[in-house]
C-alpha cells in the first residue's frame, strides 16, 4: 500500500498512524513525570553515594529539590529560579527545609539579565526562546549569574549532581560552568532536550561533542536505567526528555547502565573532538 492522499486520509489508516505515534512517545520514554520516568529511579539509585552538593537550575516551584532532599540525604540543594513570582513560591514552598536553599536567580552564559517568556499559569514552560505556545506569556527580565562565578561566590569547590531544566536554555548554563566541567568538579549532569532545542539550534548531537570533550559518557534516561551509547543521527528525534552526563572514570557508570546494556567504547580524548561552536552565540 502506498501513502497516497486516499490513504493518509483514511480516518481508520489515520487512527492507526496515531496510535503508532503514541507507541513511538511511550517506547521512546516521553514521560515527564518524574517517578514514571526515571528522575526518581536515578535519585534513589544514587542515595548511597557521597552526594553533597546539588544545584537544582531552573528549579520552578521546588517539586524536584523536594524530591531530591528526600532521597539524597547527605545533600545541600542549591535551587534556582529565575523568574521573580515564581522563586516567591518556591521559597514558601522549601521553607523549613535546612538542606535546600532557594534563590531568586538563573544561571547562564554570562552574569546580568536574561528576558524570559513567561505565563504565571504556565509557569513551568518559562523560555528565552519564541516557543510558540498556545498561552499569551510577557516578557521578564530576570537576574542571571555566570555558573562558575556563583560557585567561586558561595565557596562551592565541587558539584555531585547538576540538574538543568531550563526550556532550551540548557547550553547556555552549561557555557556558564565549563571551567568546572573542565577540570572535573561536576560529577553528574541532568539536562533536559526536546523539540526547543529546533528553535536553539543547539541538538543531542551538539551535547554529545560537548560532553565527551570534556570526559563524559551520555546517555538517555529510562525509568530504571540509562542507555549510556554512542551517539546516532537518529537520536535527534527531538522526543526528549531526559538525559545523564556521567564521567567515564565514575564507579557509578556501569551500575545506572544495568547488568545488559553494553556502555560505548568508542569515546575519543578530548583533544580529537571537533571544537563546539561558542555556545554563547546560540
Amino acid at each position: 500500500m502506498r501513502p497516497t492522499a486516499r490513504v493518509r486520509h483514511n480516518p481508520v489508516l489515520r487512527t492507526a498512524a496515531k496510535l503508532c505515534h503514541q507507541y513511538l512517545k511511550w517506547f521512546g520514554n516521553a514521560s515527564y513525570k518524574p517517578g514514571r520516568n526515571g528522575e526518581r529511579w536515578l535519585l534513589e539509585s544514587l542515595g548511597s553515594e557521597p552526594i553533597h552538593t546539588v544545584l537544582d537550575v531552573g528549579a520552578n516551584v521546588g517539586n524536584w529539590s523536594l524530591m531530591a532532599a528526600e532521597l539524597l540525604p547527605q545533600a545541600t540543594i542549591y535551587a534556582f529560579e529565575a523568574v521573580p513570582k515564581t522563586a516567591q513560591t518556591l521559597r514558601e514552598r522549601v521553607e523549613g527545609h535546612d538542606r535546600i536553599r532557594p534563590f531568586s536567580l538563573g544561571l547562564a552564559a554570562e552574569t546580568g539579565t536574561l528576558a524570559l517568556q513567561y505565563n504565571e499559569v504556565a509557569s513551568t514552560h518559562a523560555t528565552f526562546t519564541d516557543y510558540p505556545h498556545s498561552w499569551a506569556g510577557q516578557r521578564v527580565e530576570c537576574a542571571v549569574m555566570q555558573g562558575d562565578e556563583f560557585l567561586v561566590r558561595e565557596g562551592i569547590g565541587r558539584v555531585d549532581f547538576l540538574k538543568i531544566d531550563v526550556e532550551g536554555a540548557e547550553h547556555l548554563v552549561l557555557k556558564g560552568l565549563e571551567d568546572s566541567l573542565r577540570k572535573g568538579r561536576i560529577r553528574f549532569v541532568q539536562f533536559e532536550y526536546g523539540l526547543v532545542n529546533i528553535l536553539t539550534h543547539f541538538l543531542l548531537r551538539d551535547f554529545y561533542e560537548l560532553f565527551r570533550g570534556y570526559g563524559y559518557a551520555v546517555g538517555k534516561i529510562y525509568p530504571d536505567y540509562v542507555e549510556f551509547r554512542d551517539y546516532d543521527l537518529k537520536d535527534d528525534d527531538f522526543l526528549g526528555p531526559n538525559y545523564l552526563a556521567c564521567r567515564l572514570d565514575d564507579n557509578t557508570l556501569h551500575g545506572l547502565a544495568g547488568p545488559q546494556i553494553i556502555l560505548p567504547g568508542r569515546f575519543p580524548s578530548p583533544h580529537s573532538v571537533p571544537r563546539v561552536r561558542d555556545l554563547a552565540d546560540t
